[in-house]
C-alpha cells in the first residue's frame, strides 16, 4: 500500500495536466506580474507641482479686495500668501500642509492673532485668469 500513496501526488499531477486544455492559438500573452523586490517607478512631477506643504506660486502674493489699498494697512482684506505663511489683518499662520485640486488649494496652517494659536483649514481659489483669490466668501484682487 505504501508504494501507492507515494506515487498519488504524481499521478493526480498528470492527471490535472492533462485535463487543462493547451490555450487557443490566437490568444494573447498576458504578461507576468511584477517582481516585487524590484523597485517601482518614480511618477514625473507635474510641472505645476509644488513641493509639500508649499503654497504653489501662482497663488503667492499680496491680495486685497481694494486695489488702490495695496502695500499700505488701510484695508482689513489685505491678504499676503507666501510659500510657507498665509498673513491676514491681525493673524497670521505657519503652513502645515497644501492640498491643490485644480485651481483651488486647502491650506492647513498654525494660525497666531491677538494673543491665541489655533489651527485651522482655509481654500483659496484662483481665477483662471490668476488676478482673483476667492477665500471666505470675499473675492481679493491680486496687487500690483
Amino acid at each position: 500500500m505504501r508504494p501507492f500513496v507515494i506515487a498519488l501526488p504524481a499521478i493526480l499531477a498528470a492527471c490535472l495536466q492533462e485535463a487543462t486544455p493547451p490555450p487557443p492559438a490566437n490568444a494573447v500573452e498576458r504578461p507576468t506580474a511584477p517582481d516585487r523586490a524590484a523597485p517601482l517607478p518614480t511618477p514625473a512631477a507635474s510641472p505645476s507641482a509644488s513641493p509639500a506643504g508649499m503654497i504653489p506660486e501662482a497663488f503667492r502674493g499680496e491680495w486685497n479686495r481694494v486695489t488702490a489699498d495695496c502695500g499700505t494697512a488701510r484695508n482689513d482684506s489685505r491678504l499676503r500668501i507666501e510659500a510657507k505663511q498665509v498673513r491676514f489683518h491681525e493673524s497670521s499662520g505657519e503652513v502645515l500642509t497644501v492640498r491643490e485640486d485644480g485651481r483651488t488649494i486647502a491650506v492647513r496652517a498654525r494660525y497666531t492673532g491677538e494673543g491665541e494659536t489655533w489651527e485651522d483649514e482655509r481654500r483659496f481659489t484662483l481665477s483662471a485668469d490668476g488676478k482673483t483669490l476667492s477665500a471666505d466668501g470675499m473675492d481679493r484682487m491680486r496687487c500690483p
